[in-house]
């Protein structure tokens, strides 16, 4: 939790500047990239942990790896995160700043389990219809798993609205289980 707490405020500080600078796309891009880069080389995460390893010398590995790939303004928020002693949140600042991003776009992101591939036409439809119910901006991530048997799960947030198949079988057989059945004028 402190971890995350770590990563929000530091988020936070960057998304308000980013905003300010009208560079809000492109630092989400900048601080997602970085991300990758860090979970995709264990020997950057090592360097990084390393608490032997002076800030100056991190500081030019960050600029090195990251330096013509990222804005300035990018590159001068992780400087400051690792004189700072925070450059192993850089991945969870990351995902802390798109959160934050999104919040101030309005938009959610729902995770929709489908049985069966969707069209991307019909990906499109959901989001505007889920849009409309919610009034905020939702982007639709589909999963497929076909133990659902057909229709959909839709999770937004905390919220889950199950539509599926197999919950409407469920309810069915447990309405079912209890019911008493008499037979009547059987001798």
């Amino acid at each position: 939790m402190i971890n995350k707490t770590i990563a929000r405020r530091y988020a936070h500080a960057y998304l308000t500047l980013a905003m300010e600078k009208n560079i809000l796309d492109r630092a989400e891009q900048d601080l997602k990239a970085v991300a990758a880069g860090v979970q995709e080389s264990q020997q950057l995460t090592d360097v990084l942990a390393h608490k032997l390893i002076p800030a100056d010398e991190k500081k030019a590995l960050a600029k090195a790896v990251f330096g013509s790939l990222i804005l300035p303004e990018t590159l001068n928020f992780l400087l400051l995160t690792i004189d700072k002693r925070r450059e192993l949140y850089w991945p969870e600042m990351a995902e802390e700043f798109s959160n934050l991003a999104d919040q101030v776009r309005n938009l959610s992101k729902a995770q929709v389990v489908s049985a069966v591939e969707m069209k991307r036409e019909d990906v499109a439809e959901l989001e505007r219809k889920l849009s409309k119910a919610t009034g905020r901006n939702i982007k639709v991530n589909v999963a497929i798993d076909p133990a659902i048997l057909g229709g959909l799960i839709v999770k937004i947030g905390d919220e889950v609205m199950d539509g599926s198949v197999q919950k409407r079988l469920e309810l069915m057989k447990n309405n079912l289980k209890g019911i008493n059945f008499t037979v009547s004028g059987v001798n």
